[in-house]
């Protein structure tokens, strides 16, 4: 599973402020602990509607997280300027998150990733809306990732597809829906990884880190290999790594078997 840490967001209040007030030591510590808790990569967003502030935000964002850990950077932003500047400052490959087939999205980033090494997340939405069945999903998945491959010279193995997440509040056949599409991704898109949000499956739902973990686990059976999440959250990698050794993900439970000699087990059996 490719964890990558959704902390740094300018959308949550405490990290908002932490930006607007360069609170350096606020940003290491989220970088830092979601590095310490299993995260291969750390999802950056400083999004800002001022002119050029959203541009700067990356750059410092960016700079810190990879001068205070040895992960990977997510760059997280709908702003084509932002993505170029933190596409600059990258010192390893990072994914960018993310593209779609909404017309004018797909025009202005289908030319930056193009640009620069980098995995892309490909979000199923279209001119059309949110996908709501299994068929448009996976429409929408082969044809980004044909405009991937063929315009922007990725690999398959460079795309992450999100078939997007939607709340069980909403529709109790979400997740069977999200699940069949993920399956179906993944046998008809050889290579490619599947997954995105998975906390927005338990939106408007109490004790929402249950739901998750339930979520998390049947989307793992189903082939999600890729999740946007809190690894810090107790639980949540020993979760991820048991769920892989029960799909058959993890040849002879070797990565659990190896997390559990490694101590990173115990808190899950607390």
């Amino acid at each position: 599973m490719l964890i990558i840490g959704e902390k740094i967001n300018a959308t949550r209040k405490t990290v908002n402020k932490a930006i607007a007030e360069r609170n350096a030591k606020a940003i290491i510590r989220l970088a830092t602990d979601q590095a310490a808790c299993g995260a291969d990569y750390i999802d950056v967003n400083g999004g800002d509607p001022r002119p050029g502030a959203e541009v700067a935000n990356m750059e410092w964002l960016v700079d810190l997280v990879q001068s205070n850990t040895d992960k990977p950077i997510c760059i997280d932003s709908a702003d084509p300027q932002a993505i170029r500047a933190a596409l600059s400052r990258a010192k390893a490959k990072p994914i960018v998150n993310s593209i779609s087939l909404e017309s004018e999205r797909l025009a202005a980033m289908l030319p930056v990733v193009a640009s620069a090494p980098c995995m892309v997340v490909a979000l199923c939405m279209s001119d059309e809306g949110t996908p709501m069945g299994v068929d448009d999903r996976v429409d929408r998945a082969k044809k980004l990732v044909d405009l991937l491959v063929t315009k922007a010279g990725k690999t398959a193995e460079e795309i992450i597809v999100d078939p997007c997440f939607f709340p069980i509040s909403a529709d109790q056949a979400n997740a069977q829906r999200l699940c069949d599409a993920i399956r179906r991704i993944r046998r008809e898109l050889p290579g490619v990884m599947v997954g995105g949000g998975l906390s927005n499956c338990s939106f408007g739902l109490p004790v929402r880190k249950l739901v998750n973990a339930a979520m998390m686990t049947i989307a793992i059976y189903h082939g999600m290999n890729a999740a946007l999440i809190d690894p810090c959250l107790p639980g949540v990698v020993a979760t991820i790594l048991a769920a892989e050794a029960v799909s058959g993900a993890d040849e002879f439970c070797m990565n659990y078997i190896t997390a559990h000699r490694e101590g990173k087990l115990e808190k899950a059996e607390d």
